[in-house]
Parts: structure tokens; sequence; C-alpha cells
């Protein structure tokens, strides 16, 4: 990466083509196949969030427009700086990076300033690293420039209002939205759908009685709210499998949620050093025919669960599923490239309102 520079507001562009008139001398090419905009509030997440930038820039190059606010600064002011970003082992390709950090009062001239920076018929994806639920000035104006807006659920305080925020952005202003924590449990989603999907297995589908889902409670700076991903799951069987919430509980950091014909879902902490927050670690599943189905990472191979199925009359060998990795960054490269919204993800979310209305955030 060239070191980032300091420009002034109405030097960008010019100060870009200097420095691209330098690197042609290097053969290295410019490029972008989409802008990127990110807004976040300038915290210990903020290095995070640039680093899941570095790994989409690894992926697919685009011109980024990284904008902090900071919060805790009475005093107004408005910082631009610039760098040119390279894919990580890329020597001919690299792309723009345009700073903005704001405090204050300073927010229309930081939407003016994104406004000429945006390349020109290249797709707009706004990643907004902070509550959506919060009132916030720039917020509907990023959103009116974007075709997808993706929202990390990490950063809001409680899962009811995040839902609320985004089902509205959808509803209200047809928006395209998409959430990292659902992108981040893509494959369990799918082993689940794989599972689940032959004939023979529908009754014991429709004839849970128990589901208990682990996830990993190890906080970091950069994860809190660890039990958002074990909730999606929760929600995904509900609204697919119309179950209605009667009761929902916490106790010691164990999520009960009891549902009409006896269902019972439960979501249980526990630690590995090795995993990311917030991860999903097993799905254990009881059905009314008394057959279980335990799926569990492995510890010796994280990126893979064993499935074993027991029944009354047999015992099925453990296979195993590759789940993938969950590397930072590659949840938001995966939502970059899907299309629309998800109808599951809606769901999921509409489902959230009701299994989160107590506010067990």
């Amino acid at each position: 990466m060239i070191t980032q520079q300091i420009v002034d507001p109405s030097k960008i562009e010019s100060e870009l083509l200097r420095i691209w008139d330098e690197l042609a001398k290097a053969n290295k090419m410019r490029a972008s196949l989409f802008n990127l905009i990110v807004f976040n509030e300038l915290s210990t997440r903020t290095d995070y969030f640039r680093t899941i930038v570095q790994k989409i820039i690894d992926r697919f190059p685009c011109r980024v427009l990284f904008i902090s606010h900071d919060p805790d600064r009475a005093k107004s002011y408005l910082k631009t700086a610039i760098s040119v970003i390279a894919p990580e082992g890329q020597n001919l390709i690299a792309c723009d990076n345009i700073d903005i950090g704001i405090a204050g009062s300073e927010w229309e001239r930081a939407f003016s300033l994104v406004l000429p920076h945006i390349v020109p018929d290249l797709p707009i994806y706004l990643l907004w690293a902070d509550d959506p639920a919060k009132k916030h000035p720039l917020f509907e104006k990023l959103c009116s420039l974007a075709d997808r807006v993706i929202f990390d659920s990490e950063s809001s305080d409680c899962l009811y209002d995040f839902a609320q925020a985004a089902i509205r952005l959808k509803e209200e202003q047809k928006m395209h939205v998409a959430d990292l924590n659902w992108a981040r449990l893509e494959g369990w989603r799918d082993l689940l759908a794989s599972l689940f999907g032959a004939k023979d297995r529908l009754e014991d589908l429709h004839g849970i009685e128990e589901i208990r889902i682990i996830f990993n409670a190890k906080p970091t700076e950069f994860f809190c709210h660890l039990k958002i991903q074990s909730m999606y799951l929760v929600a995904l069987f509900a609204s697919r499998l119309s179950w209605k919430l009667k009761n929902a509980k916490e106790k010691k950091g164990v999520f009960h949620f009891s549902f009409e014909g006896g269902i019972e879902a439960i979501i249980e902490p526990t630690v590995w050093e090795t995993l990311g927050s917030g991860t999903v670690i097993a799905v254990e599943i009881k059905t009314k025919s008394e057959t279980c189905y335990s799926l569990a990472r492995m510890p010796q191979a994280k990126h893979q669960a064993a499935i074993q199925i027991v029944s009354k009359d047999r015992c099925d060998l453990p296979v195993r599923y590759m789940l993938g990795k969950t590397a930072s960054g590659q949840s938001l490269v995966r939502e970059i490239f899907q299309q629309g919204t998800s109808a599951f993800f809606l769901e999921a979310l509409q489902q959230l309102l009701i299994l989160d209305k107590k506010k067990l955030c």
C-alpha cells in the first residue's frame, strides 16, 4: 500500500492522478469493479473494518471511500487522506482508497465529498458498520446512493431494534439489505439444507422436538454480541417450520425458547479459543421419532463438522462436512455479489422480532 497522504479535500483527484502517473512507470494498473463506501464510528473496530476492506481488495479491486466518525470529539473537523491499496501478493493491480474523517457538525460536507468521488457506471455498495436503529444524518443520504446496503449486526446494541430497522429499510425504501452475521452462517445453512433436503428426512424435520445450538462465547475487542448467529439459526427453523413462540427467557447466559407443540430451542455458550467469537460450534436436534442429529465442529479440524445420526434401530457412521473458513472479509465478499435480498433472510428478520421481543440482548 502507498503510504497514506493527508490532502486538502479539493485536491483528492489531482493527487491521486499524480500518484498514478508515478505508478504507471512501474507498470501498476488502476482497477475498480465497484465502489465500496464504508461508514464506521471511530473505535477499536475501525482497524477490523480496514482488515475486511483489504480482504475484499485481495479478491476484487474496487474504489474505497472509508468514512470514520469520531463521536468523542466535541470540536468539529473534516480530514481527508488518500492511499493506493494493492491486493496481497499482486504486483500489477492496485486501487484507490479515500479516507474521510469527520467530527461534530461536518455531515453535509462529508456527503458532498463522497458524491464527486464515486466512479460512474459502477455498482455502489455501502457497508454501514454502525447501528442502523440509531438516527444518523448520513445514513439515509448514503443509502440513497447504494445498490445494496450491508450491515454488521454486531454493531447493534439490540437485535430486536436491528431487525426492525433492516426490515423498515427494505419495505419502505425498497433497498436490498444484508447482514454479515447472516452471511457468516452460510456453511451451517448449506449443511442443514443438504441434510434435510432428502425426502426420507422431511418427516424428521417436521417432527423436531428439541434443537440445541452451542456457540463460541469468547469475547474480543471486536465482538461482544455473541449470540446473534445462533439466534439467526433458531429464527430460520422457526420461520421455515411455522413454529409459534410461547415463551422466551434467559438464565445464566443460556437462552430458552418454547414453542407450541412442545418444541424447545436452546442456545448455549461455551469457549473455543481458536474459533471466531460468536461462531456456531454445534447443532443438536432431537425428533419425536427419537432420532438424534449431532452436527459439531471437529476440534482438530474446526472448519469441518462431524455429522452423526442415531435412531432407535440404527446408528450411521459419522461423516464430515466442510463448513468453510470464517476469515474476516469473506462474508462481506459473498454478500457483495449476492443478488437482491434473500427471502430466507427477511423471514428470519421477521422471526427475530418475535424471538427477541423481550429484548434479551
